[in-house]
């Protein structure tokens, strides 16, 4: 009847088109910035995190090369001893991939590769944490068959990642919202 004529009228409106297209450009705009906002966000989390797993990497590797194995199972020790140092992960592995020192009880099932980079879930919880974090580490397979690998917690990077997907969500309800209510002061 009356309010399907009505119904009829308001979507052949130019004025609810022009409403539409605008409600529709907004949402891009709003997309496009939270996007760059993770992306750029995300991208500094994750360089500043590199640059911390290497310095430490590249100092676990130097005592490797000075005190062997024995030196280094005693630095990693002493780094596992650091409170400071609580978002490290560190494994050194013999060649059948039985820990000799670290904070994570195995070697990693799903960590495959010989050397290079790597990111994956915790089999465990490490202490403080509430569940398996996400970590990403650069890994080394000495001369000898040791594994070294060394990390750090990104969690941090999962948890931003969820709030933006939050605001992204929210912000699609708020563009249908504003359609709905543009289309009600249309007619």
């Amino acid at each position: 009847g009356t309010a399907s004529v009505l119904l009829a009228k308001t979507l052949a409106s130019s004025t609810f088109k022009l409403a539409l297209i605008a409600i529709g450009t907004f949402g891009v705009i709003v997309s496009v910035i939270f996007s760059y906002v993770y992306l750029s966000t995300s991208s500094y989390v994750r360089s500043r995190s590199d640059r911390a797993i290497m310095t430490e990497y590249l100092s676990l590797q130097g005592a490797y090369e000075r005190s062997g194995r024995d030196g280094l199972i005693a630095l990693i020790q002493q780094r596992i001893a650091d409170n400071g140092l609580a978002d490290n992960v560190y494994v050194l592995a013999d060649p059948s991939s039985a820990v000799l020192a670290g904070n994570l009880r195995g070697w990693p099932a799903t960590v495959t590769a010989a050397r290079g980079w790597t990111e994956f879930r915790a089999g465990e919880r490490l202490p403080g944490a509430t569940n398996r974090p996400l970590l990403r580490a650069m890994l080394e397979t000495f001369p000898g068959g040791d594994r070294l690998l060394v990390g750090r917690d990104i969690s941090e990077l999962d948890g931003f990642a969820d709030q933006i997907k939050t605001a992204v969500i929210s912000g699609i309800v708020l563009i249908f919202v504003l359609a709905g209510v543009a289309s009600i002061l249309v007619t």
